[in-house]
């Protein structure tokens, strides 16, 4: 019977009267979460001690306060951002200076380059102390920094010599946009990335004026044109005569305008660059476009399809159009040194702004060959066969085509013949030619 009292007595003191359990739960971490959080105070207070700014650290090798540090900042684009980081990478090499990354707790990066004679090294990201004697006769930290966004450079001085280091940055950054740059006299198709523009070397396809038969009156016109301007390119300047110059091709497509500059591209390899910008660039990076050809000039631009940013008025984007013509004039861009061998099929969609002789100094019209041209063209696609045919009828017969035509020609009718090719196979081919005016169509009677 005593056992009923004292149940009740010990069910009593733990009655949720007298306590709140989730008070307790909710009171308990506290002071477990408030040592945690003085921790990790004290844990970043001891990092920034211990890692200086990239600016602390310049200053600490330039010898100076970073209160005396002038910073000099540029934004580059990526080919220029390049020839940053190869001089930079070369000039490590050269002196032994001392490097780091971008950040003083970081390494160094760097990439690899597509240089007109290799792939080159360059760093992406990195510090470079430069003693007095390397790059000028003052002492300068060197920091390229590479980002999604973009990259820039920053050149840091002591404030004593604040008055040169503007001219030595504007200098430095001309020579690794002009002589010194990796892409000098290479060969590349020009694209556009989240940064701007691409370069990515580009091998052109084996071709001559052997090869591509046309009159001998073109090569005069480009010979003129093109090569004896770049060579005589000093003398032209120096009297004041222009080193810049245009040639338009004018032609059906299959006449040869794009293998024309393919033609004066093999034959610029290592004396000129030349830069081969896909449709997107010329419509959206024109600009950017000239500035580098300008950059790194002698250049050669080579431009399909002119009339997509060149057309008539009312027909094309006349902001396109606008820059066009002030690319061309060299009012946004410099063309000293760069010569431009654009083409399209029709010249009547070409704006006639844009086909005045200050732009385009010469047309060339691109005509389908002759029987002479035809002939050649023949017997050039179809010499590694053994059996005797008749070209010269062939040529006849082909009346109005074009080189791409009578190419595919016979890659027809070796394909329909199963590689037993004769002249009347050939023929029957001819005679089915698209390049042939379509027949009207019959009436239709009631």
């Amino acid at each position: 019977m005593a056992r009923g009292p004292l149940a009740t007595a010990h069910w009593s003191t733990v009655s949720s009267t007298d306590l709140n359990a989730l008070d307790l739960l909710a009171e308990a971490p506290a002071p477990a979460l408030r040592l945690l959080a003085t921790a990790i105070d004290r844990e970043f207070e001891r990092r920034e001690e211990t890692q200086p700014s990239p600016y602390d650290d310049a200053a600490a090798r330039l010898g100076i306060d970073v209160a005396d540090l002038v910073v000099l900042t540029e934004a580059l684009d990526p080919p220029v951002a390049h020839s940053v980081g190869h001089w930079l990478f070369r000039a490590q090499a050269r002196w032994s200076v001392e490097h780091r990354g971008a950040f003083p707790s970081r390494p160094a990066l760097s990439e690899t380059v597509p240089g007109a004679a290799g792939d080159v090294r360059a760093f992406s990201s990195v510090t470079v102390v430069l003693p007095a004697g390397t790059l000028a006769g003052v002492p300068v930290v060197i920091r390229l920094v590479s980002e999604r966004c973009g990259s820039e450079v920053e050149l840091m001085g002591r404030g004593e010599d604040a008055d040169v280091l503007t001219d030595l940055l504007d200098s430095f950054l001309r020579r690794c946009r002009t002589a010194d740059s990796p892409y000098r006299q290479g060969t590349y198709r020009v694209a556009s990335g989240s940064r701007g523009l691409v370069l990515e070397r580009w091998t052109p396809p084996a071709a001559s004026r052997d090869l591509l038969k046309l009159d001998p009156s073109v090569w005069r016109t480009v010979d003129r044109g093109v090569h004896r301007v770049l060579e005589l390119a000093d003398d032209l300047q120096s009297r004041g005569l222009g080193t810049s110059t245009g040639l338009l091709l004018v032609g059906p497509p299959g006449t040869g305008k794009t293998q024309l500059g393919t033609v004066v591209a093999r034959e610029l390899r290592g004396t000129a660059t030349v830069l081969v910008p896909g449709t997107y660039v010329t419509e959206h990076y024109l600009t950017e476009l000239f500035e580098l050809a300008a950059d790194l000039a002698p250049c050669l631009i080579l431009m399909d399809d002119l009339d997509l940013i060149a057309g008539e008025r009312g027909q094309t984007d006349p902001h396109r159009l606008r820059e066009f013509l002030n690319v061309m004039d060299g009012g946004l861009a410099d063309r000293s040194g760069v010569v431009v061998i654009a083409s399209t099929n029709d010249h009547r969609k070409i704006d006639k702004a844009a086909r005045r002789s200050s732009r385009f100094d010469t047309v060339i019209r691109m005509e389908a060959p002759g029987v002479e041209g035809r002939l050649a063209i023949l017997e050039r696609y179809l010499a590694w066969c053994e059996t005797e045919l008749d070209l010269a009828t062939l040529a006849r017969a082909t009346d109005g085509a074009t080189g791409a035509d009578l190419k595919e020609l016979v890659r027809a009718t070796v394909l329909a013949t199963r590689d037993a090719v004769t002249t009347e196979a050939l023929l029957t081919q001819a005679r089915e030619g698209r390049w042939r005016p379509a027949a009207e169509a019959a009436g239709h009677y009631l």
